[in-house]
């Protein structure tokens, strides 16, 4: 069991139990943007039972991703993990996501599936990460690592005008992948014996996965002085 409480914020019950993510995206609670809030305060704004959702959390493995307890990684080290974990295979498989999901929009076309709109928010996803993580490779993570290496009040100040666009575009990608995942019923394949309608149903939700833990770390860790 891990103990976790009502009182606990959302912040961290993931770093002490980074599974829950799974458990908060099925009753949609946004712990990227609200990682601040308490378990309870989430339960009031929302429809979940409080009981049920803490006994599921106490429930959840304790595994780490690849082994590794970032709860205990200093700002330097999560920054490293970051651009070595995500940043080479989003920018890899975006792009070739993107197009499949395209494909299986025009395969429905003529049906009554959404994927036309779930196609159209997964390119804004595309676009607006491709740009995100080029803009911190180049710009923003450099001054992060001068901020908390040597406590830059000059990186400080050049961060915070970068950090509020960041803060608002994870607020969009958040909203997007929300939608996505409404209409296509928790990424349910509207055709199971359909091998590219799993395919991509299985890939977006992975990628949602991944998406999420990368902004999460950034908002609730990273961020957190110039927010």
């Amino acid at each position: 069991m891990s103990n976790i409480n009502e009182t606990m914020k959302l912040k961290d019950i993931l770093f002490k139990v980074p599974s829950s993510a799974g458990v908060f995206r099925e009753i949609d609670i946004d712990f990227v943007n609200h990682g601040e809030k308490t378990l309870k305060e989430s339960h009031e704004e929302g429809s979940f039972n409080l009981e049920n959702i803490i006994y599921e959390l106490n429930e959840q493995s304790k595994e780490r991703i690849e082994g590794i307890d970032i709860s205990y990684m200093d700002q330097t080290s999560i920054i490293k993990y970051i651009e070595r974990k995500y940043y080479e295979d989003l920018l890899d498989e975006l792009p070739v996501l993107n197009d499949y999901v395209e494909k299986l929009s025009k395969k429905y076309k003529k049906e009554e599936v959404e994927y036309d709109k779930v196609a159209e928010l997964f390119y804004n996803i595309y676009r607006e990460m491709t740009v995100h993580i080029e803009t911190e490779q180049s710009d923003v993570y450099p001054l992060l690592l001068t901020y908390y290496e040597e406590n830059s009040d000059a990186a400080y100040e050049a961060l915070k005008p970068h950090i509020t666009r960041l803060l608002d575009e994870h607020k969009n990608i958040v909203h997007w992948f929300k939608q996505i995942r409404s209409l296509t019923n928790g990424y349910t394949p509207v055709d199971s014996n359909e091998p590219l309608n799993v395919f991509v149903m299985k890939k977006l939700e992975e990628n949602e996965d991944n998406i999420m833990t990368l902004l999460h770390l950034e908002n609730n860790l990273l961020f957190t002085p110039f927010r």
